[in-house]
């Protein structure tokens, strides 16, 4: 997170504010940790937080008055400058996309995202971060859940099995067929592809290689992670 927020601070410039969002357990070395420039939010304790986080992602609108959210995980860093234009392509966020039949058989998301959804999904949506989206997309996702599974989407999300949600590509999803020409689609593996950041993988940790090259992106050490 520390390298994230630094790599936010030295690329990142024009943004309303930056957010991070905390369950209650930890955020006081949470709060420690981050500058003084981010606000933290916190949220509440979930049985399962890799679930819980979904949940908070997909409440992203309580958490900020910005038109758009930008999301950006603790295992994303940015390595060039970024501004808010960066995320829009002809005034629409952009959203990369991924013919489900191009990708691999390994695609757990799949199943519980037409679950959700209720229909057939095309693409997967999580191809390239970070991943933008209208504040007014999420209370329309809320609703969805509620028309459909009778329950409101927190506890649907906290009642399914580990790894048995996908946020980013119920989101993705949803845009897609419900405002489609409200945004900008590009399919991954081609040149015009936008890439801002690296993506890594947090649970993989950082040994001395990693952390040398984060170093280098930021500019300095930002500490443990």
């Amino acid at each position: 997170m520390r390298y994230a927020l630094a790599s936010v601070e030295k690329w990142c410039h024009g943004f309303a504010e930056v957010v991070v969002v905390s369950p209650r357990t930890g955020s006081a070395a949470v709060r420690r940790a981050i500058g003084g420039d981010v606000r933290l939010s916190v949220c509440p304790d979930y049985r399962d937080d890799y679930l819980g986080q979904q949940v908070t992602k997909l409440y992203a609108d309580e958490f900020t008055d910005a038109d758009l959210i930008c999301h950006v995980d603790s295992d994303v860093v940015f390595d060039r400058p970024v501004s808010p234009a960066d995320l829009l392509d002809a005034g629409r966020p952009w959203i990369v996309r991924k013919a489900v039949g191009l990708l691999g058989r390994h695609r757990p998301w799949l199943a519980t995202t037409e679950e959700f959804l209720g229909r057939p999904v095309a693409y997967d949506f999580m191809q390239q971060p970070p991943f933008t989206y209208p504040r007014g997309l999420y209370p329309e996702v809320r609703a969805l859940c509620r028309e459909r599974h009778g329950i409101p989407l927190a506890p649907y999300v906290e009642g399914r099995p580990p790894r048995g949600f996908s946020e980013f590509n119920v989101l993705g999803a949803h845009a897609h067929a419900a405002h489609r020409t409200a945004f900008a689609w590009y399919d991954a593996d081609t040149a015009e592809v936008p890439r801002l950041c690296r993506w890594y993988w947090s649970r993989g940790g950082i040994d001395p290689a990693l952390r040398r090259e984060l170093d280098g992106i930021v500019g300095a050490a930002a500490g443990p992670a």
